[in-house]
């Protein structure tokens, strides 16, 4: 049987167009997967309380722990070599997007989805639930990444303050944990460590 030319034409397009599908699925089936990895950070932090004399630092800190969010109050012990010690720790139904400060450190808010912020206290018990919080600050600072020499430069008052870093990759945050801002919570996709300015 021999195939005339429009049919020759009509099985080309047929293919033609089922290869269009196959490669256009594939295409929108890859990038979703690739922007949802890196939605979120893995590690996110606050201070509740800066290193003050005799005073040690808290730190209220967000993690994976395996596939299951939670979060952390950690005693930054400045007389054990700066020992993390978890003063308290929750799970968590869905991982935290953000965090402020409530006051002085009186207590956490922490963003769970675009319009639900959780209160938390000092002993991670939920105080309350709102769309937005009330008298929230981070303790985040903006900072300037020099890659050539792994330093960080922080600028506070009018004043530049240098800090020394021990990895060759670029922070997500970095917190002041000291009150003279001598010792500073470096956050990094993975791990948190401490620095200290020049």
């Amino acid at each position: 049987m021999n195939e005339t030319k429009r049919e020759k034409y009509i099985r080309f397009l047929l293919i033609a167009s089922c290869l269009s599908v196959v490669v256009i699925g594939y295409v929108y089936a890859a990038s979703p997967g690739e922007v949802e990895q890196h939605k979120e950070p893995l590690v996110s932090a606050q201070v509740l309380m800066k290193q003050n004399g005799e005073q040690n630092a808290v730190a209220a800190v967000t993690r994976m722990a395996g596939e299951q969010p939670v979060l952390v109050l950690y005693e930054i012990e400045k007389e054990d070599k700066h020992h993390f010690n978890v003063l308290h720790s929750t799970a968590l139904k869905e991982q935290i997007e953000e965090m402020k400060i409530l006051g002085d450190g009186e207590g956490l808010w922490a963003k769970i989805n675009k319009n639900e912020w959780i209160l938390f206290s000092n002993d991670l018990e939920v105080l309350n639930q709102t769309e937005q919080p009330e008298n929230g600050h981070s303790t985040r600072h903006s900072f300037r990444y020099e890659k050539s020499n792994h330093k960080a430069n922080v600028a506070i008052d009018q004043q530049e303050i240098v800090i020394q870093l021990t990895k060759e990759t670029k922070p997500l945050e970095i917190h002041p944990l000291s009150a003279d801002d001598s010792l500073w919570l470096v956050v990094y996709e993975d791990e948190l460590v401490l620095a200290k300015s020049r």
